[in-house]
């Protein structure tokens, strides 16, 4: 199986029915006389956005998977849909929505697509509550969260019970930038997402090594969006800066490249030799595909791409393909 680990989807109807009572908070996707799109989250509109039926549209979005020669898609919201900065009743509202419209395509669709959760985090109560549910309930296999809750890093205290019970159920965390950092600096030439997003990546994977998140909660895998940011490619900067400053050492007895052992990377880099050199350095069994469905700045065309790699054995390629998010998302072949 090829499968997918980095896919959206926008729950356009269930989002609707929640924002008759969170209208305020709820994402909407607005399209306008000129069949362009917008989402519109918090009160905060972006886009024009490419027409994409696909976002929403089930049935297109397995037409265009299977042209990308796809099997299974792991499917998670939006990052913008997490909506960390709003009130806790409606965060709460917009997630559950979001994660039983997910469940619904999971069940109508067996075989092609497995579910990753949405939870609140700005309450740990009702982010752990939700997530036990999307897990024992609803069979996700998976969470995604930002690379910062509403600007906390995500070393920060308040987000222990959550790795704790992420531990417990033993599932992996996608991590997707968001809110990114910088971003009054980015406004032009679509910075935000061509150097933001990779320098939030990069920002959440040092809290997550310094702040010794990964030296207590040992079991931990996390899974880390467009090929891990400016990580893989400064590793060793991570490493000399733990061997000559103390700072780096508060919270860690061992290198940062040693935590690596419990990282995976998607194979979002647009770049044949980075997504080689990505593969070299983290190893053919932590680098898993994805595409970034449906974005502008997806990559959709990987499966060939890997296919074509010489530098890469077969056994290699059917991990990144879809062995290690197999094995990683327990998607059993159908």
């Amino acid at each position: 199986m090829n499968i997918d680990m980095h896919a959206h989807i926008f729950t356009w109807e269930a989002l609707r029915n929640v924002d008759r009572k969170y209208k305020a908070y709820t994402p909407r996707l607005i399209i306008d006389a000129k069949g362009r799109y917008f989402t519109i989250i918090n009160g905060r509109s972006s886009g024009p956005l490419e027409p994409m039926e696909q976002f929403y549209d089930v049935t297109k979005r397995i037409k265009m998977m299977d042209d990308e020669k796809v099997d299974v898609q792991v499917l998670s919201v939006t990052p913008g849909n997490f909506c960390y900065d709003v009130p806790l009743e409606a965060g709460l509202a917009i997630s559950v929505a979001q994660n039983d419209a997910i469940a619904e395509i999971v069940a109508a669709y067996p075989g092609r697509f497995v579910g990753s959760a949405t939870v609140p985090l700005q309450d740990m109560d009702m982010a752990v509550e939700e997530l036990d549910r999307a897990v024992r309930d609803l069979g996700f296999t998976s969470v995604e969260i930002g690379s910062n809750i509403a600007g906390r890093n995500l070393d920060s205290l308040d987000l222990w019970p959550f790795y704790e019970k992420v531990q417990e159920l033993e599932i992996p965390i996608i991590v997707h930038p968001t809110n990114v950092a910088g971003s009054d600096r980015m406004q032009r030439y679509y910075l935000s997402n061509i150097i933001g997003n990779l320098l939030d990546t990069t920002i959440a994977i040092g809290s997550v090594i310094f702040g010794g998140v990964l030296e207590k909660y040992k079991k931990l895998r996390f899974c880390w969006a467009h090929g891990g940011g400016f990580f893989p490619y400064q590793i060793g900067r991570f490493d000399h800066g733990y061997s000559v400053r103390t700072e780096p050492r508060v919270n860690i007895s061992r290198l940062p490249s040693e935590y690596v052992k419990t990282m995976y990377f998607d194979t979002i880099t647009h770049g044949v030799s980075a997504l080689r050199f990505l593969i070299d350095s983290m190893g053919s069994d932590k680098v898993l595909l994805g595409t970034d469905f449906p974005w502008d700045m997806g990559e959709y065309d990987t499966v060939s791409t890997i296919m074509e790699m010489n530098s890469l054995e077969m056994k290699d390629k059917e991990k990144v393909l879809g062995g290690n998010s197999s094995k990683l998302f327990k998607i059993e072949s159908k």
